[in-house]
């Protein structure tokens, strides 16, 4: 097969010239016969940069015989050519000078509808659908009016799905293909030759409505054309009983054919079935998913269960069959169910006369109307909605035998549900009983839920908006009982413990949790809160023990006073802060913070019943980092019940520590007279303090009477040259370090440096 191109152009004007001079008398090839050839077979090439439809052609080589297949872009296209036909011309590259071209056909149009009609008997489904689109009429089953927009939609709608089945229908059958004028067979060429082929229309469109881009194909060497492999991906599923749905993924062909054969029965027996064809006619799926547009399915229904095998032939272009496609194997099992089970009735027993929740037996009857020869036994289903939501629970351990009809079963712990009987075939199929409901009477109350808790918010807002707020929010909270049959919780409060517990909620709490809100403007300092629960068979549960609540007030602390305070660089910040003894006052807290744009720290919490004995004073003693440039700021805050807090003023020191600082500094030197200098280095111990620093030296010449600083050496330096004694002169010398933050360290030793005559 080869691909279409367009490097047509110059092949059109060469055989523009060779015919030229063939219509003039000339012999482009001597020593062969002279070609009558119409004058308009060749297209005009100043026409092609105006192409607006292109005939695509296809070629299949056989060695005794070259088919050619083309098809038009559109239903215009394609009347077109079929009103006034096609030229088919050949060109054969066999080596030698000048061009051998022949003209196959000129002017072929379709059969006509008589000569369709003769041909094609009426019960030829497929032949009617080319006659349909070439000379069928269905305007008397339009809706729309003739002349409307609407029936220009209907006629193209129309004219496009009557296209493409007729295409489909080329691809099915080779002579409907020929008779509609899509193919043509060249019979007489040569194995293994070489040929190019040329199809155009014989009448070119002089309007300019359709400009046709000739059919080209080049290059084709006439072997013989073996089918392709077919290796689709193929599905399949069981539908119904004894019915499949194979699927296969393919979009190199339109249509197929599908074969199936039984291998063996279900139970291993060999069966030497043969492969028979499941479709009457070349099968087209018409899978209506985008997602799935190379996805094709067949249904198929087999006679007996057992194993099968299914393979697909493909149809292509040439409405040649691809070679079968490797057997997808299917197995065929029963999935019809058995019939339904009746479920009868459900009879409690309940053998413990003093407790009758110890034990609870449940005897379960229905009948089965029909008994299946492959029925393998029963299933019973319990569920609880309120308990397990949606799941359904086996209440049997084993499969409950054909013949049994009745079954005991232990509900003890179990609440009122629904139960149905299953039936079972030895495939798996099921089929259920109607539901019934069983009542299970509970007596047995749930314990008392445990951890009650509470946590209290006030209104969100700025200050002055909670200040004048009247209610709060009491957050309550429980652990769930470990009974699994709750259906919901009671919560009841009392001002006062020897008071009438009143239920607070209205309806039943479902969850572990209740907001109850709270007056602030009553004269209880307390609320206390009970919870109980009740299940589903309406027990009620004993109460919990009480809760006691305190009432949020939004009366703001006393604010902490600073009485006294001290500062030494030894040992840090000394402070005494006085708090205020208000009934509910729960604690303080301390802060530190350093630098305007510090964050603050916490450096301590004091709990108010813990200050009593102080007399309420909190006593602060800190001896924080040292630092030269920022200061040290504290103060106190107070918390009671309330959401506010008491801020004290804020108290700050410079904490910068010694100036001088303690270092082990070791100088040592000598006069070296070939360089003529003096040469200083010196080592130091661990250094105290953290920061930038550099050392500095200090000399003293002959006959001064002060050290003088001479220069300061980068912390990565630890050595210096002088160059300034003269012949018989001697200096003294020390170093210290300088931190950039203005500490510095002590002097090193001093040493003394000579300079001898030379």
């Amino acid at each position: 097969m080869v691909r279409l191109n367009n490097k047509y152009i110059s092949l059109i004007i060469l055989l523009a010239l060779s015919l030229t001079a063939a219509a003039q008398g000339s012999d482009t090839n001597a020593g062969s016969p002279k070609i009558k050839t119409p004058h308009n077979t060749v297209a005009r090439p100043e026409m092609h940069a105006l192409v607006t439809t292109k005939i695509r052609l296809l070629t299949r080589t056989y060695g005794d015989s070259i088919v050619l297949r083309w098809v038009a872009e559109d239903y215009a296209s394609y009347k077109y050519l079929c009103d006034f036909g096609v030229n088919i011309l050949r060109v054969r590259r066999d080596g030698q000078p000048g061009l051998h071209i022949d003209t196959l056909a000129y002017g072929l149009k379709p059969l006509s509808l008589e000569r369709f009609r003769a041909k094609y008997p009426d019960t030829d489904s497929l032949a009617l659908i080319p006659q349909g689109l070439l000379y069928g009429d269905a305007h008397n089953y339009k809706e729309e009016p003739q002349g409307s927009m609407g029936r220009t939609l209907e006629d193209n709608s129309e004219q496009d799905i009557a296209f493409a089945f007729t295409m489909v229908v080329a691809e099915w059958r080779k002579d409907l293909a020929e008779d509609m004028a899509a193919r043509f067979t060249d019979r007489d060429v040569t194995p293994g030759a070489t040929y190019d082929y040329y199809i155009q229309p014989t009448l070119w469109d002089n309007g300019g409505r359709l400009i046709f881009e000739p059919g080209v194909a080049e290059g084709v060497v006439n072997n013989r054309f073996s089918p392709q492999p077919f290796n689709p991906q193929m599905t399949d599923s069981l539908s119904g009983p004894n019915h499949i749905i194979v699927g296969w993924w393919d979009r190199e062909h339109s249509s197929y054919e599908i074969e199936r054969r039984m291998v063996s029965t279900l139970d291993g027996t060999s069966v030497n079935g043969r492969w028979q064809r499941i479709n009457d006619k070349p099968y087209l799926s018409m899978v209506e998913q985008p997602e799935k547009e190379d996805y094709r399915l067949i249904g198929d229904s087999v006679p007996d269960l057992g194993i099968y095998e299914y393979r697909i032939m493909g149809y292509d272009a040439f409405a040649d069959l691809s070679e079968p496609s490797p057997a997808r194997r299917v197995v065929v099992r029963d999935i019809q169910p058995p019939t339904a089970p009746i479920l009868k009735y459900v009879v409690l027993e309940r053998p413990d006369d003093s407790d009758p929740m110890a034990r609870v037996i449940a005897h379960i009857v229905w009948e089965k109307p029909a008994m299946e020869k492959d029925l393998e036994g029963y299933c019973i289903h319990y569920n609880s909605p309120k308990v397990t939501g949606k799941e359904w629970q086996l209440l049997n351990n084993e499969m409950i035998p054909p013949s049994d009809t009745l079954y005991s079963v232990d509900m003890t712990g179990k609440i009122t549900g629904f139960i149905y009987v299953s039936a079972y075939d030895k495939t798996g199929n099921e089929s259920r009983s109607l539901v019934q409901q069983i009542a299970l009477r509970d007596y047995k109350a749930p314990d008392a839920p445990d951890s009650l808790r509470v946590n209290i918010q006030l209104p969100q807002g700025d200050s002055l908006t909670v200040k004048q707020s009247k209610w709060a929010y009491a957050i309550l909270k429980w652990n769930a009982c470990p009974d699994d049959d709750i259906d919901y919780y009671d919560i009841a409060y009392a001002n006062d413990t020897t008071h009438t517990f009143i239920i607070r909620n209205q309806g039943g709490i479902r969850d572990t949790e209740f907001i109850d809100s709270l007056a602030l403007d009553v004269n209880q300092d307390y609320i206390y809160y009970q919870v109980r629960a009740v299940d589903y068979s309406t027990n009620i549960g004993p109460w919990s023990p009480w809760l006691q609540v305190q009432r949020p007030h939004v009366s703001p602390p006393s604010l902490p006073h600073l009485d006294t305070s001290a500062h030494s660089d030894a040992d840090g910040m000394h402070m005494e802060w006085i708090v205020g003894m208000d009934v509910d006052m729960r604690y303080h807290v301390a802060y530190r913070r350093l630098g305007e744009d510090g964050q603050w720290e916490v450096i301590g919490r004091y709990e108010q019943d813990s200050l009593k004995n102080t007399g309420y004073r909190i006593t602060i003693d800190d001896n924080p980092p040292y630092n030269r440039d920022k200061r040290y700021y504290y103060y106190v805050e107070s918390h009671n019940s309330s959401p506010f807090t008491g801020d004290g003023l804020a108290v700050s020191w410079y904490h910068r520590g010694p100036k001088v600082w303690k270092v082990d500094l070791r100088l040592i030197g000598d006069y070296f007279r070939d360089k003529q200098q003096t040469k200083l280095a010196w080592e130091t111990g661990k250094l105290p303090l953290d920061g930038d620093y550099y050392y500095c030296i200090y000399r003293k010449g002959q006959g001064e009477k002060k050290f003088s600083f001479v220069v300061s050496v980068p912390k990565t330096d630890l050595t210096y040259t002088d160059q300034l004694l003269r012949k018989g002169e001697q200096a003294e010398y020390y170093i210290m370090i300088q931190w950039r933050d203005g500490r510095q360290s002590n002097p090193s030793n001093t040493i003394t440096v000579k300079r001898g005559d030379e």
